[in-house]
Parts: structure tokens; sequence; C-alpha cells
């Protein structure tokens, strides 16, 4: 573990600020996407299932505070959502342009699956009926992933430049 985690509290904080607070203003195909997730994964993506996972966690406390939805419940869908996405990155051969692409779009559907269940395990929602957002959520965070992707691969490289062996 490095020392991301200090990274990860305040901007995770941030995003789920403006998840909760801005984004709800300007919804595109009904919804909004959710940037701490996407954030978390592209970090994922990068520095591992360590980091990933521990920015996840950050990402679904953000969220879970600043919306209805009992607090850990985001946290645990992003979590296994993620996880399991960088588990797979390991039989995958290596692409910067169509594994976050692809990775996106399935750790979108294992985490809204996820906190589907655990909301109704808990009571919060009665039925099923918001699957019918998810190809709207899935189509957004599959067009906003590239982006986000690039801008924190392009800073781990400003900030980490590789080392060069003669």
């Amino acid at each position: 573990m490095t020392v991301s985690i200090y990274l990860a509290i305040p901007l995770m904080l941030l995003l789920g600020l403006v998840e909760t607070a801005v984004l709800p203003h300007f919804p595109i195909l009904g919804t909004t996407p959710q940037l701490a997730f996407l954030v978390a994964l592209a970090w994922g993506l990068l520095y591992g299932v360590e980091e990933g996972a521990v920015w996840a966690f950050f990402a679904g406390v953000f969220t879970d505070l600043f919306s209805i939805s009992p607090v850990g419940v985001s946290s645990l869908a992003f979590m296994v959502a993620i996880t399991a996405v960088i588990w797979t990155t390991q039989a995958l051969p290596a692409s910067r342009l169509l594994l976050p692409v692809a990775l996106a779009g399935l750790a979108t559907v294992i985490s809204f699956i996820v906190e589907l269940v655990l909301l109704r395990l808990f009571g919060t929602i009665a039925d099923f009926q918001s699957i019918i957002l998810l190809p709207n959520i899935l189509l957004l965070h599959i067009l906003a992933i590239l982006p986000i992707y690039w801008l924190l691969y392009f800073i781990n490289r400003t900030v980490r430049p590789r080392r060069v062996q003669l």
C-alpha cells in the first residue's frame, strides 16, 4: 500500500459531493455517472487490486454518506465489482483502449446488481424496478471511463516516470 490513501480520502469526498450536489442538475441519458466508482476503477486498473479495493471502499463510503442508502452498501458493491474485474485483467491481454471500456461495463453491471440485492435485503427498496436504469448507466460509464483512465494514466506517468535502464 502506498501513500495513495491520503489522496483517496479527499478526492472521494469531493467526488461524492459533486455526485450528489452538482451532477443531478445535469443528467445525461436520464441518469448521472458514478464518478467516484469510475475513478476507483481506473486507479485499480493502474495500481492493482489492493489499491483499487481501498479506493472503492472510500468511494462507496462517501457515496453512501451523501445518499439515502445505508452506509456500506455502495462500498461493498464497489469493492466486489472492482476486485472481480481487476482479477480478470490477469487473464486478458493488456490494452489501454479496449480493456478499460470492457471492464468498466462489466464492473458497472456487477456493482449495480450487488447494490440492488443489498438494498432489497435491507428493505430500502421494495422491488427491482430500478434495473431499467442499468443500460443508461452502463452506456454512460463506458463513455466516461476512457477520459478518466487516460487522465490518471498521464498523471501517473508525469509524477512517476519510468526508469530507463541501459
